[in-house]
């Protein structure tokens, strides 16, 4: 049976909206300011702020864990912070390893509460056509890229890769190993990947913090997941109210680093409640991208 979660303060694109959203099973029906005129049982939520729930990068899950270390793993790290969708990252060095690295990945995600996208780590040298050839079969929407600083980026057949990447074009994101890296060679990666007309994300992603849209929407993960929007999935974290009272002193909504959801729904279902969580094992499934960067974004 329908419900509506009523009088929400959404944050939508670093501005507050208040509406109502009409749910139906795991899916927004409606999203309107007025909803007066349906009868279905309410969820006030004015005293909280509404997100969609978080979608973030973990390099870890390649590694084995117990039953009992994932479980609190993923609560801990991952659920505690707003997660409602994984991607998970599994380091490759040679193409030929690849299959096997994802067959692995996937059964140690197995009983993941929460749906989960894939992609590949690689060594600079690793990435050549035939590699992302292997990628776009086996619908792999992004390959981060590890970066000391010291590669010679113009070795790349980029041109060829460019033609390796027709109709399916995967994002490439750099991972760079020295924290200490100048702009210089920022600047460099994304001269050189612009010049080849290749889609990428100019910096370097942060694990178990929430992915922004416009990363979400190069990548193809939008408007799968990370938005709030009529025929989405119910994917959502309700924050304290207190928040908006800090709304002129911030650049940012929401704190992430320093705030935590009071309440976190995936595909309907709660998973935290305060301090309490709810772990279903295998609810969360494989997402895949069919079409990457169809809302593809620019980075400024």
């Amino acid at each position: 049976m329908p419900y509506i979660i009523d009088e929400a303060h959404l944050v939508k694109n670093q501005r507050i909206e208040r509406c109502s959203l009409v749910v139906d099973g795991n899916r927004i029906d409606y999203i309107s300011g007025q909803t007066k005129q349906y009868q279905w049982i309410r969820m006030p939520v004015r005293e909280f702020l509404l997100t969609p729930g978080h979608v973030m990068l973990d390099f870890s899950f390649q590694q084995p864990r117990t039953f009992s270390e994932f479980k609190q793993y993923v609560q801990q790290h991952l659920i505690a912070r707003g997660c409602t969708t994984l991607l998970a990252v599994c380091d490759v060095v040679y193409e030929k390893q690849l299959p096997k690295a994802l067959q692995q990945l996937r059964q140690h995600l197995l009983n993941s509460p929460i749906d989960y996208f894939i992609g590949v780590k690689i060594p600079l040298r690793t990435l050549t056509p035939s590699f992302v050839r292997t990628c776009k079969r086996l619908k792999i929407p992004v390959i981060f890229i590890d970066l000391q600083g010291d590669e010679v980026l113009h070795d790349i057949p980029w041109s060829w890769i460019y033609e390796a990447l027709y109709a399916y074009p995967l994002t490439f994101v750099p991972h760079w190993m020295n924290n200490e890296r100048s702009k210089k060679l920022e600047a460099l990666w994304c001269k050189v990947l612009y010049a080849n007309r290749l889609p990428f994300v100019p910096f370097s992603l942060q694990e178990r913090t929430p992915l922004s849209l416009d990363v979400l929407k190069k990548i193809g993960i939008y408007p799968q997941k990370g938005d709030l929007r009529i025929g989405g999935e119910v994917d959502y974290n309700l924050y304290e109210h207190e928040l908006l009272s800090r709304l002129v002193a911030q650049n940012e909504i929401v704190d992430y680093d320093n705030h935590v959801p009071v309440i976190t729904v995936h595909k309907g279902r709660l998973l935290k409640v305060q301090e309490q969580f709810f772990f279903y094992p295998g609810f969360g499934k494989e997402r895949t991208i069919r079409a990457p960067g169809m809302f593809s974004a620019y980075f400024e």
